[in-house]
């Protein structure tokens, strides 16, 4: 790295721009050769960065370096050296993606293209746009910055703004007072908690959070976990923009970002949020984050990068790489994953070094806890909520007993105003049986019988269930044969095909459920049943067609370990075989 003669230096990076016929230096041009090929890349990654406090390579695409005055990132690829292990990051769809300043310092001196550029940096530099430096490297960000200093950039001028709250000429995204924003009622995703939140439990359960430590939740809510910890001991504080605005913001050992990025519904605020948050950390800030495989969000409005709720509030839901990687973007430090959407963010390497080295989970009893804190538990949350609503959740919850099932609007016109105090329908009927409005019910069993938290059932268990007792005779007669039952040997045959599909389907389902050593053992009793005349015929019969069909079309021999599985199962693929042996 020493070797490297320019570069965009960071304190934990060097961004260096290349071409075909860029030269790093013997060592480097090697690194990244081996790189390229065990990855697959090619030239359209013209941005290299090499980490400084790490050793991880990330090859950048940039589409328009030379073009655009600040090119957004497309596509990012980023390599451990260590592991060997590689993360693609996709921007094409971001809508508020990484973009580059100061081109002139990627470049050699002698680039034709870098006094351009230069002239530009000083430029914007005179306007004070880089006053404020920590999120203007995002396009959003950067867009707003550009519209209250009332300044555009044509090509690689920096000019006067002519327009009044227009789109931004250079890139046409609408500014805030342009835009048609939604008012988001962001107050009402504070919840009521009755335990610690995940995000600080993993401090108690990793050994982060020691006695002399001081901790701060940014953006609290409702400051349970603040309550929790300080009834720990622990020196803890809280504020919210709703419910704490009046306790200020300070610098402490730890912040915690618990569940906020998701309910931002503005992208650049969102950033603004993080980065305000990292900068009060001192040692560590932990950020959590929904992520999308652990909801259902197919059925809300989509409003820009997430969708707003049936209650008017707003949610991102990420993936747990995409989480990490946008923590990463907005900091420029590495995002550790400690659980499902939560991730530690270290000031000093050598403190992550020391947590990844010795990382251990002690095991906590959470409820036990709760309870000593006074926090409740999961009964006595539900029986606040049922408390609370006990007209309409006792309308609601005979109604869905009775049917078995949630039930629809036409069956229970309420229902909007279920999820407005709710949240949802599934959560009504928990706090229905859980609070306490019926007794004898249990609410694993009624869970499971309302398929609530359940895998979506495949489809041979749907049609199991509807057709039982077709499928038990067919299934019955077919393992007493060794054999498909011929249509006039199972006279619901026809039924059979309009209801399940073929017999072989039939078989298929069978095994499926798990009757694989039955179908197994049927066709053994059949093929020990079968004269030897016949078997002796069976073996001619397959040794013809070896020979005849030893090369497939393709080219690839049959394996001779299929022998004897396609003599036995019912369902071999080859009819005529079939016919003859009688399976």
């Amino acid at each position: 790295m020493a070797a490297l003669k320019y570069g965009k230096r960071l304190p934990s990076a060097i961004y260096v721009f290349r071409q075909v016929d860029t030269d790093f230096g013997r060592e480097l041009n090697q690194v990244l050769a081996i790189l390229e090929t065990q990855h697959g890349l090619d030239a359209k990654y013209n941005v290299i960065k090499f980490r400084t406090d790490e050793l991880k390579v990330s090859f950048l695409c940039y589409p328009v370096f030379l073009n655009e005055a600040h090119p957004a990132l497309r596509h990012a690829v980023t390599i451990d050296l260590v592991t060997g292990k590689a993360r693609h990051t996709d921007y094409a769809d971001n809508h508020n993606p990484p973009i580059l300043h100061r081109k002139e310092t990627f470049l050699p001196e002698d680039h034709p293209e870098r006094a351009k550029f230069d002239a530009l940096t000083r430029a914007e530099e005179a306007e004070g746009l880089y006053a404020h430096p920590a999120t203007i490297g995002f396009k959003l960000n950067w867009e707003r910055l550009l519209n209250e200093k009332r300044v555009i950039i044509q090509g690689h001028e920096l000019q006067r703004a002519q327009y009044q709250d227009a789109p931004h000429p250079a890139s046409g995204h609408l500014l805030p007072s342009a835009e048609k924003a939604l008012v988001i009622d962001r107050h009402k995703t504070a919840m009521t908690r009755y335990d610690l939140s995940k995000p600080v439990k993993t401090l108690l359960e990793y050994g982060m959070l020691k006695p002399e430590a001081t901790f701060f939740d940014y953006g609290c809510g409702q400051g349970s976990d603040v309550r929790g910890l300080q009834a720990l001991g622990h020196a803890a504080e809280g504020w919210d923009p709703v419910h704490r605005p009046e306790v200020p913001k300070r610098e402490v050992d730890i912040v915690n970002m618990g569940y906020v990025l998701n309910v931002i519904e503005d992208p650049a605020e969102r950033l603004e949020a993080l980065v305000d948050a990292y900068r009060h950390a001192r040692r560590l800030l932990v950020v959590s984050g929904l992520i999308q495989e652990t909801v259902e969000s197919d059925r809300a409005a989509q409003y820009r990068d997430g969708i707003v709720t049936r209650r008017n509030t707003f949610q991102k839901f990420f993936e747990q790489q995409e989480l990490q990687q946008y923590i990463e973007d907005a900091l420029d430090s590495t995002a550790v994953p400690v659980a499902l959407g939560v991730f530690y963010v270290f000031r000093d390497p050598a403190d992550q070094q020391d947590f990844l080295s010795a990382r251990s989970r002690r095991t906590i009893d959470w409820t036990q806890i709760s309870a000593r804190l006074g926090l409740g538990g999961p009964r006595t949350m539900w029986k606040a909520l049922y408390d609370a609503h006990k007209e309409l959740l006792d309308g609601f919850g005979k109604v869905a007993l009775a049917l078995g099932r949630i039930p629809a609007l036409t069956e229970f016109n309420r229902l909007p105003e279920l999820d407005e105090h709710l949240g949802s329908a599934k959560r009504a009927l928990r706090a229905f049986v859980q609070g306490g409005a019926t007794e004898g019910l249990d609410w694993e069993e009624i869970r499971v019988r309302f398929g609530i938290g359940q895998p979506p059932k495949r489809r041979w268990e749907v049609l199991y269930e509807e057709h039982r007792e077709l499928l038990d005779g067919f299934w019955s007669l077919m393992l007493r044969l060794g054999r498909l039952p011929e249509p006039e040997e199972y006279p619901q045959t026809g039924e059979l095909r309009e209801t399940v599909g073929s017999p072989k389907s039939a078989l298929r389902m069978f095994v499926q459920k798990g009757g694989g050593e039955e179908v197994k053992k049927a066709a053994e009793r059949r093929f020990d049943l079968t004269p030897v005349w016949r078997r002796w015929v069976c073996a001619w019969v397959w040794l013809f067609q070896f020979i005849v069909s030893s090369e497939t079309p393709a080219g690839n021999p049959i394996s001779s370990s299929k022998i004897i599985p396609d003599i036995l199962v019912l369902d071999s693929g080859c009819p005529t075989l079939a016919d003859i042996v009688g399976l």
